[in-house]
């Protein structure tokens, strides 16, 4: 935590003046007695605070493109994953997991044994998991969820937007429906402005947040901060070099129906990230509770051009396959 002089003609008014220093002084300027007071928290000082881009989410946009081609091969693959040795060891995890492994199944050591038999779009995924882990691992208590809540949401969504997007039949006929990496992307980072700002919070607690009630709504960020999470989540995507195609459903996510770009795509994850928030893991999910209590916005639903069903099949689903992603790897 910093303080500054209050009286802008001051030259301590663009000093950096540390909390201890501040509280000696009795939080007065000692060059004019003005009250000293903390910056105003810009998006420019919360994006310094952030490391440099998680290995494995660096990789992610690298390994899409590869499987968006046609001329790739499996040693394209191990060349750009075998850079992070927490991915290389979680693909092996994967892949002698009793998922894959078979009765008379060897087992695997290489990271080339092991792409073999889960395949690459398991190991795309594998990244994405990876990738949560490194970015979704803090509570955020000033939105009210857990560092597991967020990996939660943040895992079965892309899970659903992966096996949703493709099946959309929008009306236009133009339009052609996304890749399944660009949408287990999108799923997997919709968080991520939230991410930015708890974590500043955390690092340089922000005053006027402490007495806030979680959860921090889009509304009350952008009258305390001066911006919300979804323009954190643009200036940072754009800081780490994401694609328009990633970024544009993410800033878009809470108005779908006035959306630039992708509309299809923002309206399917709106409805994806509302229906996981609706149904988490615990209480455990049934058909029956989820055919009965799941309601779909139509509008949106006609937007994507899915049924209802195709919703409550998909979640019940990511939460079979997120659970089975726990028991195999662990969440700590």
């Amino acid at each position: 935590m910093s303080y500054r002089c209050s009286n802008q003609n001051c030259t301590n008014s663009s000093a950096i003046i540390p909390d201890e220093a501040a509280e000696k002084l009795e939080h007065k300027c000692f060059m004019c007695e003005a009250v000293l007071v903390r910056p105003q928290v810009t998006l420019e000082a919360m994006l310094e605070k952030v490391d440099t881009l998680p290995v494995a989410l660096q990789i992610l946009p690298r390994l899409k493109v590869l499987l968006s081609g046609e001329n790739y091969t499996i040693d394209d693959i191990i060349t750009v994953t075998q850079t992070d040795a927490a991915l290389v060891t979680q693909i092996i995890k994967i892949s002698n997991s009793s998922i894959y492994v078979m009765p008379d199944s060897a087992f695997c050591s290489t990271l080339d044994e092991a792409l073999n038999r889960i395949g690459l779009n398991t190991a795309y995924q594998a990244v994405g998991y990876v990738a949560a882990k490194q970015i979704f691992q803090q509570d955020m208590s000033i939105y009210g969820m857990s560092g597991f809540d967020l990996w939660e949401i943040s895992v079965r969504s892309a899970i659903m937007m992966q096996q949703l997007a493709p099946r959309m039949e929008v009306s236009s006929e133009s339009y052609e429906c996304p890749d399944m990496h660009t949408a287990y992307t999108v799923g997997l980072l919709h968080p991520i402005g939230k991410m930015l700002i708890s974590h500043y919070h955390q690092i340089d607690q922000i005053p006027e947040l402490l007495d806030v009630q979680p959860p921090l709504t889009t509304e009350k960020e952008k009258e305390i901060l001066g911006f919300n999470h979804l323009d954190a989540a643009l200036a940072l995507m754009r800081k780490w070099n994401f694609l328009d195609e990633i970024i544009t459903p993410i800033v878009h996510q809470e108005h779908p129906q006035t959306s630039k770009g992708d509309r299809p795509l923002v309206a399917l994850l709106h409805v994806v990230v509302e229906a996981v928030k609706q149904f988490p893991l615990q209480p455990p999910l049934t058909i029956e509770k989820v055919t009965k209590e799941y309601r779909a916005d139509p509008d949106l639903l006609a937007v994507v051009g899915l049924a209802r069903s195709d919703l409550v099949n998909e979640l019940i689903a990511s939460g079979t396959e997120c659970s089975n992603l726990m028991s195999t790897l662990g969440t700590g």
